[in-house]
């Protein structure tokens, strides 16, 4: 019996939510602008909101001024995905 590889794979991936999560963080980490990236230590997604944890506060005032602009860019790419907030730590 012959099984459809997608349908496997997306049973997989249910059963495994932290490869869901992980998928998400990694799609996320593709639109924050390369220049940001070096002083991001982690990114966090729960609900609507996703955390970043920066490696110093001058990272995180620099990404402060990000924070609309990467809203922005997930609403525009990701539509079923809904993020209301960004806190950054």
């Amino acid at each position: 019996m012959i099984k459809k590889l997608d349908n496997e794979i997306n049973k997989y991936l249910n059963k495994n939510p932290k490869i869901k999560e992980a998928q998400k963080t990694t799609q996320i980490q593709k639109i924050i602008p390369e220049k940001l990236q070096k002083g991001i230590d982690e990114i966090i997604i729960k609900n609507t909101t996703i955390i970043i944890k920066t490696k110093s506060p001058s990272w995180r005032q620099e990404i402060e001024f990000f924070k609309k602009e990467i809203i922005k860019k997930i609403d525009k790419k990701f539509r079923n995905y809904r993020i209301e907030k960004i806190t950054i730590l």
